[in-house]
């Protein structure tokens, strides 16, 4: 896994040093709801979430631009097992977007933009709490954990690694950009009988 994030980082690099004079660097922050997906959510609700991070716009064609970055993203979902006995889990990621954007002009003075393409992502930290009543356990996301006061029974951490396909809407004025993305994960978060990351974030972005 370390190997292959240090092989995106040299094409990051190298795409940015191939393409120097004509990068757009920018902040992004992002609030927006994440959960899980598929026959194996159990009815899963989601929870709010964020991320941040820095992006990169690299110019192929007048209309198409190819974008990156690294952003901080939090995701998870909870859900209820019986009224008084509730989950919830916390997944953060380093995540780095590889996408294909399409840049329409409009009469005002902005561009439309829309983007695709895969994301990659590596599972950081987080906090997974059961609620009993007035009774909360804890435990790391990503890391196995024993049950208290038992010798045997283990908590498997969730799979750090995800990948998935990203795609979004976005007006791109001035210094300034806002839009719509959603990400919809190709991997199961745990092994066996598992569900998949959701997400949708609301974003705002300045360019440097």
């Amino acid at each position: 896994m370390k190997k292959l994030f240090l092989m995106l980082v040299c094409v990051f690099t190298t795409l940015t040093m191939a393409a120097q004079t004509k990068v757009t660097w920018n902040m992004e922050l992002g609030i927006g709801m994440s959960g899980w997906m598929g026959k194996h959510a159990d009815n899963s609700k989601g929870i709010f979430n964020q991320k941040v991070g820095v992006g990169l716009d690299i110019p192929l064609t007048g209309l198409v631009s190819f974008q990156s970055g690294l952003m901080w993203v939090s995701k998870g979902a909870s859900y209820e097992e019986t009224q008084s006995n509730k989950i919830r889990v916390n997944q953060n990621y380093f995540q780095m977007p590889l996408l294909a954007a399409f840049h329409i002009g409009t009469a005002a003075d902005f561009d439309m933009v829309f983007t695709a393409g895969p994301y990659l992502a590596y599972g950081v930290c987080g906090k997974s709490e059961f609620d009993v009543d007035d009774f909360t356990v804890g435990w790391d996301t990503f890391e196995d954990s024993r049950v208290p006061e038992t010798d045997h029974e283990v908590i498997p951490g969730l799979n750090r690694f995800d990948a998935g396909l990203q795609l979004g809407i976005g007006l791109d004025f001035g210094k300034w950009t806002a839009g719509l993305d959603g990400e919809f994960g190709f991997c199961k978060i745990a092994s066996g009988k598992a569900p998949h990351n959701m997400a949708f974030f609301l974003k705002a972005g300045y360019k440097f």
